[in-house]
């Protein structure tokens, strides 16, 4: 491992282990040549027992048996979960959680929610079971990513080459051009398409300059960006998205793509937003170890 690398933090919940996330993590884990930390917060509101700790003391005995070559370190503490989960996290870090109750408006979800606002750095969410994707949608290796025009764009970018490299997957780059609001039609005139192709074009090419030499393949669309990034990232590897934070206590607004994603997550999903308000990423985020 590399000496002052930010680990792979794994949020752990109470009951039924979690082999979905923690075998994620772990692979996630290897690929950065990094150290996992597991945080298992349990509520402030009951007095601790026995029995508080188990979750987090079965998670890093799965891992202990599963991946010896990692190093594991386990934080089980009453308090606030958001707290714990973002300060065990380094701007190196990623964060990887299951979605098992969002589809079910649970609490965990609306943690999710706070927890992508806050981090200092990617979260990865990993549906612990087989997300919506159609029956007759073919699984395949490819990392998607949703790439707009805004400031984070590089660095949604960057983390998704990096992302294919330990994957040993190609890129798919999307960028979606939504219609005019309240327009009946998806229809977008093609000289804003046109633009929009140079400009993901022009991105591909920067980070490429810089990043792991991975396929990038890329797609402009007129489209809802939700609806358009679903479609697209269902059998995938993973999906990429970035998050306009803009000061907002939680995802929840009108339009909030990232969002409408992880409600309905097809793969894995990657969600940034604290890499946007910086700009452009350095050429270390782009092909070092920022990821």
């Amino acid at each position: 491992m590399r000496a002052g690398t930010d680990p792979v933090v794994v949020g752990v919940g109470d009951g039924l282990l979690r082999p979905r996330v923690l075998d994620r993590a772990v692979a996630e884990a290897r690929s950065r040549a990094v150290a996992v930390t597991l945080v298992h917060a349990h509520g402030p509101e009951t007095p601790p027992g026995p029995w508080s700790d188990d979750a987090g003391q079965r998670a890093e005995a799965y891992l202990t048996r599963t991946a010896p070559d990692l190093e594991v370190s386990l934080l089980c503490r009453a308090g606030d979960a958001l707290a714990l989960l973002v300060g065990a996290c380094g701007a190196g870090s990623l964060l990887v959680l299951g979605d098992r109750h969002r589809r079910l408006a649970g609490e965990a979800g609306h943690l999710t929610e706070r927890v992508v606002v806050a981090a200092p750095c990617p979260v990865l969410v990993v549906p612990e079971y087989r997300g919506p994707t159609p029956p007759d949608t073919a699984v395949r290796r490819a990392v998607v990513v949703g790439v707009d025009g805004g400031p984070s764009a590089p660095a949604v970018l960057a983390h998704a080459l990096r992302a294919a490299a330990g994957l040993g997957a190609p890129v798919e780059a999307v960028r979606v051009v939504p219609p005019v609001a309240g327009a009946e039609t998806a229809e977008v005139p093609d000289a804003e398409l046109a633009r929009a192709r140079r400009e993901l074009d022009d991105l591909v090419a920067a980070a490429r300059r810089y990043g792991p030499d991975v396929p990038v393949s890329t797609e402009v669309v007129a489209d809802r960006p939700a609806r358009a990034l679903l479609a697209r990232g269902a059998g995938a590897d993973e999906l990429v998205i970035g998050h306009r934070r803009d000061g907002a206590a939680t995802l929840r607004g009108p339009g909030s793509t990232a969002l409408s994603v992880l409600t309905a997550p097809p793969c894995p999903v990657a969600v940034l937003g604290p890499l946007g308000r910086t700009g452009t990423p350095s050429h270390a985020a782009v092909g070092g170890s920022a990821p």
